[in-house]
């Protein structure tokens, strides 16, 4: 249709604007074969054009004047200019989305394989700690000869860590002060427990405070020559404290080999996961305190 009104310019543009060089159906035609570059094909496009910027030329010509300026032809000539430029901005821009979303593209899975990697850390330091806490210890007893006669009982519960489902769903709130009991009378040493009688928080928060209070009881036990320990809890605001002291040996914790698991995962690393920390003070002979501290969200 295009192509037909280009031809028909002879009728439809006045001679005297053909005799100065001017037509209306040019430009018309012009803007027409630029979008034709934006929303068509590089072929179809291309060729659409093509086709009315012929008809633009062959109308051009044969209706002007003759002995008139060329202006007008020279104006449909530079259609074909204006049209691939059109075709070769397009492209570039085409182009550039396309590298655009092949990086965004690139950067999420990046994100989500680091995401994916941060979580089997995760998941590897969680089990690593379990089988440190637990099994570990009680087959070290076995081993030298220490186990007392509730070995049965502590590798039953050892199972049972390894054994809870990964996709178990625990309550969302737990009294602290109730895990902490437990693990109390579990120790396998006399444990004074002293503070708050109830403390409810966020269970996740619960059980890496009690498995760090459990891991610093059983160094406390293993290592400190101590006959019994202290666990403390206190809340300070939104702050909540728990503190493991004995009287015994103690060490110091800057000469703590990297390659023991004990204080760097089980019990700073559990409490790091957290948002929480854990501060070890220790003197020779002067008995250790282990001091964690989380923060309620």
């Amino acid at each position: 249709m295009l192509a037909a009104l280009a031809l028909a310019t002879p009728w439809l543009v006045s001679a005297s604007w053909l005799n100065s060089g001017k037509s209306w159906i040019v430009p018309f035609c012009t803007f027409a074969c630029v979008a034709y570059q934006y929303y068509e094909g590089r072929m179809p496009g291309s060729l659409a054009g093509l086709v009315v910027i012929t008809g633009m030329v062959v109308g051009t010509v044969t209706g002007r004047p003759e002995g008139s300026v060329i202006d007008g032809v020279i104006t449909a000539c530079w259609a074909v200019f204006v049209t691939g430029l059109a075709r070769l901005l397009w492209t570039l821009v085409h182009r550039g989305g396309e590298l655009a979303d092949q990086t965004i593209a690139e950067a999420e899975t990046a994100r989500r394989q680091s995401r994916i990697a941060a979580l089997e850390r995760a998941d590897e330091r969680a089990s690593n700690r379990d089988l440190h806490d637990h099994p570990a210890t009680t087959l070290l007893l076995v081993g030298l000869g220490l186990a007392d006669p509730r070995i049965g009982e502590q590798a039953e519960r050892d199972l049972a860590v390894l054994r809870r489902p990964a996709d178990e769903r625990p309550p969302a709130r737990t009294d602290l002060c109730g895990l902490l009991a437990v693990a109390c009378d579990e120790a396998r040493l006399p444990v004074i427990r002293t503070g708050a009688e109830q403390l409810i928080v966020p269970t996740n928060a619960a059980r890496a405070m009690t498995n760090a209070t459990i891991e610093a009881l059983t160094n406390v036990r293993r290592h400190s020559g101590a006959e019994s320990a202290e666990v403390h809890v206190a809340e300070d605001g939104d702050i909540v404290i728990v503190e493991i002291r004995d009287e015994g040996h103690g060490f110091d914790p800057e000469r703590v080999p990297a390659s023991r698991r004990g204080v760097r995962e089980s019990i700073r690393g559990r409490m790091a996961e957290i948002g929480g920390c854990a501060a070890i003070e220790s003197e020779l002979r002067r008995g250790t305190t282990v001091r964690l501290r989380w923060t309620h969200a």
